[in-house]
């Protein structure tokens, strides 16, 4: 398989999956632009990301550092929930409350609950161990409750 096919096959199977982790910590604009940046990267650098064993995490780490370079630069982004296609009536109270969550707890909260992805599958993505992802996911949850039932 050719240097190009490699990529191509990656960009098919797993930039999907990096997106969505970004838009769920980011936001949908941010998080796509960061996506974008994280891929057009591992095109520049294929010849070494392609053979890292967990590529989809390292470019997880090179799109938070193109966050943090925009951030220095850009007031911060409100969080813009994107709503997936099976969720057809969430409560309005509930994107609000995400919006309070620290990036990271909000990642796992929406990858696990919203798109049921496993630990395994978010802590890969954010190359993270699962007992780090348990931890934030029992934050986030724990901290969505208390939003919710306070809001009134």
């Amino acid at each position: 398989m050719s240097h190009e096919e490699e990529f191509e096959r990656f960009a098919r199977t797993e930039a999907e999956r990096l997106r969505r982790v970004l838009v769920a910590q980011h936001g949908v604009d941010l998080g796509n632009d960061l996506a974008s940046d994280a891929i057009a990267y591992a095109w520049e650098h294929w010849d070494r990301v392609g053979g890292l064993t967990n590529p989809v995490g390292y470019l997880y780490r090179v799109a938070q550092t193109s966050g943090r370079n925009r951030r220095r630069w850009l007031r911060p982004v409100p969080f813009l929930a994107e709503r997936p296609p099976d969720v057809e009536h969430a409560d309005p109270a509930l994107a609000q409350a995400l919006m309070r969550l620290a990036p990271v707890p909000r990642a796992c909260v929406v990858l696990v609950h919203v798109y049921g992805w496993s630990y395994g599958e978010v802590a890969e993505s954010l190359n993270v161990s699962e007992a780090s992802i348990r931890n934030h996911l029992h934050r986030g949850v724990r901290k969505l409750r208390d939003l919710l039932e306070n809001k009134s």
